[in-house]
């Protein structure tokens, strides 16, 4: 995905090398920000999967959750083969919403604690009052690439066209038998396959139809999310908790839930009760699994056969 090439004709122009760490927003921006880079001329590195080897360099923080530790493993990665880290800091990304704090001080982080890291692009984001300060951000970027404000929103249109054709795309597929199972968590868990030990192709394995938040209709998600008793201003916990709710109040018979979490995120247990006590009304099976860097895959593959087989029995009768 990050091999782009630049529209660029000049022979003999050496470009920057710009890297993205693979982890945290990666997940749900990574296709964009690859190819908004490429389209302003920049070589993109990526810094790959994370792998064992990502989690022990991320292992020296204390006090931050394990995505968190990933991202620190990712970046460090990357830090002798790039001239620049492409890091944005990404406040908000919806009006009235704010993201997590460790992504929002996470070039900080970074710095403090990265021994000769490249220089940090971390322009900042913050949709919170006005949605169009993204484009300020774009135009920024620009900027720094030599680009002016024509052809950094032109590079910026291509880029989240590009994106539209790779994200994965609204639930679309019918009920096809198998018990339904909604793995909810963030993208940066669910999708990892180091920190989540491929659950979701363990499920798949298990004779599981997998529903993630990213397969539900975002207006689906903001509607079911309004009925909430508590508005979440976390824009993450937001996403999950809506999807979780669509699921279980939409005309697919969902069988059970499943929400992925990573020890210490606070959000996530505000999310996680919420999810717990909706299902409790519904009658539908809510397990939480809680992973770290101590998390042993033997006793998870326990915990998710235990499920499946719950489920499969429960759909039988």
């Amino acid at each position: 995905m990050g091999d782009f090439r630049s529209d660029s004709k000049d022979v003999g122009v050496v470009r920057v090398r710009v890297g993205i760490p693979q982890g945290l927003l990666h997940f749900q921006y990574g296709a964009v920000m690859e190819r908004f880079l490429a389209e302003l001329g920049a070589e993109v590195v990526l810094s790959g999967e994370t792998s064992r080897h990502t989690l022990d360099c991320g292992s020296v923080l204390d006090e931050v959750c394990l995505p968190a530790k990933v991202f620190f493993g990712h970046a460090c990665h990357l830090r002798n083969q790039v001239d620049y880290l492409f890091l944005p800091r990404v406040v908000s990304i919806r009006p009235g919403q704010y993201t997590c704090p460790k992504i929002i001080g996470m070039p900080d982080l970074l710095r403090n604690n990265v021994g000769n890291l490249p220089a940090i692009i971390d322009i900042n984001i913050d949709m919170r009052q006005k949605s169009r300060q993204i484009y300020q951000a774009v135009i920024a970027v620009g900027r720094f690439f030599g680009r002016g404000v024509a052809a950094s929103l032109y590079a910026w249109f291509k880029a989240w066209q590009y994106r539209a054709q790779v994200r994965r795309g609204p639930l679309a597929w019918a009920y096809d038998g198998r018990p339904q199972l909604a793995l909810i968590g963030h993208p940066y868990i669910v999708y990892d396959r180091q920190i989540s030990f491929d659950t979701l192709g363990k499920l798949n394995k298990l004779g599981m139809q997998v529903i993630t938040p990213e397969m539900v209709d975002a207006g689906e998600i903001n509607r079911a999310a309004a009925r909430l008793e508590k508005q979440l201003y976390w824009s993450n916990s937001h996403t999950i908790a809506g999807a979780a709710m669509a699921l279980m109040t939409g005309d697919r018979p969902l069988s059970g839930i499943i929400f992925m979490t990573c020890f210490a995120c606070g959000p996530d247990a505000l999310v996680g009760e919420l999810i717990k006590q909706q299902a409790g009304k519904r009658n539908i099976p809510c397990m939480q699994l809680s992973l770290d860097e101590h998390t042993a895959e033997a006793g998870l593959v326990t915990r998710l056969e235990a499920f499946a087989d719950m489920l499969k029995r429960r759909q039988a009768l």
